[in-house]
C-alpha cells in the first residue's frame, strides 16, 4: 500500500522540520518536565529555571513550582502558582499550557493553607518601634506575614529608650504564630509618657420644647338637695345601779429571788491574721525602679529536615543452614559467614537507592559431604577459607511510623555480584574412623561426622573402597585444592570453587531508628542467594 505524496511530506515535516523550528528553551523545558515527573527535582530545577528565563510557558512553570514545594520553598511556589493562575490563554499555548493554568489555580489555593504566618504584637505602644525579621524591616508587624516552614527566623525589635530584643524561631506548616513583644527600658532612661488621645467634646442636645398645656375645663358645681334629719327622741333616765362594797385585798409576803450570778464574759475573738507578704524593696532616692524580668518564649522545634545523601557502615553477614546442603547431597552443617559493608545512599522521594561494597568470609570447618544418590564410599571432608568482596545496589522503600520519621519500616530488594579474591576450597576423601587398619571387614558405613581424611590411596591398609583412585576424585588427598568454575583440569570437569558469583536479596525488610537529624541506625534481614541475610549498621547524613 502506497502513501499519498502529501501524507509522506507531512510525516517528513513532523520528523525533521519540527526540531528546527523549536523555540528557545524548549529543549531544557522538555528535559526538566520529564525529570520532575520522575521525581528527580534536583536535576529538574536548573533545567526549568533556564527554560523560564528564555521563554515563559505555563507547562514548564507549574512543574518548577511543584519541585519548589518538594524542596520546602513554599513562597516561591505560591508566587508562580498565582502568576500562572492569573494568565489567560495566549496564541501559541498548547493543550499542556491550558491544563497547567487550570491546575495552578487549584494548587495555589491548597498551598496557601500550608504556608505558616507570623504576627508580632507589642503589649504596649512603643515610640519609634522597628521590627526586623532576618535583617528585613517589617512595616506592619501586627499583620500576618508568610514565611517558609522550617527556616530559622531571627526577630529583632528596638524602640526609643528600650533595649534591643532578639529571638529565634522556626515555623511549622499551617502554623499561625503570634509573638507578644515586651521590651525592657534602658537603665536610667525614663519611660516616655503615654500619649492619651484627645477627649471628644460631649455633644449637648438643645432643650426640647414642650407643647403648651391645654387648660382644664372646669365643670360647674352640682347642687345637692338638703338632707332632712329625723326629730330627736327624749333620753330615758335609768336608775343608778348599786355596786357591792369592795373586800380589802389580802397582801402576800414578797418572794425572795436568789441572787443572780454574774455572767462570764468571753474575751473578744481576734480576727485571723493573714500571712504578710514580704515588703518589696523600694528604690532609694535617685535610684530607678528595676523592671520585671521577662523570660523569652521558648522556641518550638522545627520540622525535621529530610536529608538527601547518607554514608553508612556496619555488620553484614549470612547464615547458611544445613538444609541448603541437603538440596544437593548429604552431610553439611550450619555455616555463619561474617562480614561488613560500606554504603552510600540517596533519597528518591520515599525510596532510598543504596550502593554498597561488602566483605564476607566464607569459612567452614571440616565437614563431611557427598553428592545426592552416591554410595557411602564417596564421602569427602570439605573445608573452606574463602574470602569475598561484593558490590551491589538496593532499592528500599521507607514507610514512616511517625510524623518526624523517628521510626520507619523499610522493605526492598537488591542485586549485585561477588568475587572470591582470596582463599581456597579443600576436598579430601574420607573413611570411617572406627575401622581397624588392615582389617577390610571393619571399613563399613557409619556416622559420616566421625569420618577422617584418607592419607593416600588404600592408606590406611584395607581402605581401598573409601580411599581410591577413581576418575573424579583420584587425587583428593591432603593438600588438594579445588579449581574454580572457570578452570578445567586436563581430562576433568570444571572445578567447584566459585570465583565470580551473582548476589541477590529478595525481599529485604528492616527497621530504621533516627534519634538525631543527621544520624540513623538500621536493622535488616532478608533472603539471599547465599543464605539468610542479617545486618546492623549506622548512617550519617552528608
Amino acid at each position: 500500500m502506497r502513501l499519498p505524496i502529501a501524507s509522506l511530506v507531512g510525516i517528513l515535516a513532523v520528523l525533521f522540520v519540527h526540531p528546527a523550528l523549536a523555540a528557545p528553551g524548549d529543549k531544557e523545558a522538555n528535559q526538566g518536565i520529564n525529570a520532575a515527573r520522575g521525581g528527580f527535582c534536583k536535576r529538574a530545577i536548573p533545567l526549568l529555571e533556564s527554560a523560564e528565563s528564555q521563554r515563559h510557558r505555563p507547562s514548564s512553570a507549574v512543574p518548577l513550582a511543584d519541585c519548589y514545594v518538594k524542596g520546602g520553598d513554599l513562597l516561591k511556589a505560591s508566587e508562580i502558582y498565582h502568576t500562572v493562575a492569573s494568565e489567560k490563554k495566549e496564541p501559541g499555548y498548547n493543550a499542556r499550557d491550558v491544563a497547567a493554568i487550570t491546575s495552578a489555580k487549584k494548587k495555589a489555593a491548597q498551598l496557601e493553607a500550608r504556608i505558616p504566618t507570623l504576627v508580632v504584637t507589642p503589649v504596649e505602644p512603643y515610640e519609634g518601634l522597628v521590627v526586623e525579621i532576618n535583617g528585613e524591616e517589617i512595616s506592619d508587624p501586627s499583620s500576618p506575614h508568610p514565611f517558609d516552614p522550617g527556616v530559622q527566623l531571627v526577630v529583632v525589635a528596638r524602640a526609643d529608650g528600650y533595649e534591643q530584643s532578639s529571638q529565634k524561631i522556626a515555623l511549622k506548616e499551617k502554623q499561625r504564630r503570634e509573638i507578644k513583644l515586651r521590651l525592657k527600658p534602658k537603665p536610667g532612661a525614663k519611660k516616655p509618657p503615654e500619649k492619651k488621645p484627645p477627649e471628644k467634646p460631649v455633644a449637648t442636645k438643645p432643650p426640647e420644647k414642650k407643647p403648651p398645656e391645654k387648660p382644664v375645663a372646669k365643670k360647674p358645681p352640682v347642687k345637692k338637695p338638703p338632707v332632712k334629719k329625723p326629730p330627736e327622741k327624749p333620753a330615758v333616765k335609768k336608775p343608778p345601779v348599786k355596786k357591792p362594797p369592795e373586800k380589802p385585798a389580802v397582801k402576800k409576803p414578797p418572794v425572795k429571788k436568789p441572787p443572780e450570778k454574774p455572767a462570764a464574759t468571753k474575751p473578744p475573738a481576734e480576727p485571723p491574721r493573714r500571712a504578710e507578704k514580704p515588703a518589696e524593696a523600694t528604690p532609694g532616692p535617685g535610684q530607678a525602679a528595676k523592671p520585671p524580668v521577662e523570660m523569652p518564649e521558648p522556641t518550638p522545634p522545627g520540622p525535621r529536615k529530610q536529608r538527601k545523601v547518607w554514608l553508612g557502615a556496619g555488620f553484614r553477614g549470612f547464615f547458611v543452614p544445613q538444609v541448603m546442603f541437603k538440596l544437593f547431597g548429604e552431610g553439611g552443617r550450619d555455616v555463619l559467614v561474617p562480614g561488613g559493608e560500606l554504603a552510600l545512599s540517596t533519597r528518591l522521594g520515599t525510596f532510598d537507592l543504596v550502593f554498597s561494597v561488602a566483605y564476607a568470609r566464607f569459612w567452614m570447618q571440616d565437614t563431611p559431604f557427598k553428592p545426592q544418590g552416591h554410595p557411602d564410599t564417596d564421602y569427602e571432608i570439605v573445608a573452606s577459607d574463602l574470602q569475598a568482596l561484593q558490590a551491589d545496589a538496593r532499592l528500599v522503600w521507607n514507610i514512616p511510623l511517625d510524623r518526624d520519621e523517628l521510626f520507619a519500616f523499610r522493605i526492598g530488594a537488591g542485586l549485585g555480584v561477588g568475587w572470591t579474591f582470596m582463599g581456597d576450597l579443600y576436598r579430601t576423601q574420607a573413611y570411617p574412623a572406627d575401622a581397624v587398619p588392615g582389617d577390610q571387614s571393619t571399613f563399613v558405613p557409619g556416622d559420616p561426622y566421625r569420618y577422617v581424611k584418607c592419607r593416600g590411596p588404600n592408606n590406611p591398609a584395607g581402605s581401598f573402597r573409601y580411599c581410591n583412585q577413581l576418575d573424579y576424585d583420584a587425587d583428593h588427598y591432603p593438600g588438594y585444592v579445588e579449581p574454580s568454575w572457570f578452570t578445567r583440569p586436563k581430562g576433568r570437569p570444571q572445578g567447584l570453587r566459585p570465583l565470580v558469583y551473582p548476589w541477590l536479596v529478595l525481599p529485604e525488610i528492616g527497621l530504621s531508628f533516627r534519634p538525631w537529624d543527621r544520624f540513623a541506625l538500621d536493622l535488616r534481614a532478608g533472603a539471599s542467594a547465599t543464605g539468610v541475610l542479617g545486618g546492623f549498621g549506622m548512617r550519617i547524613a552528608l
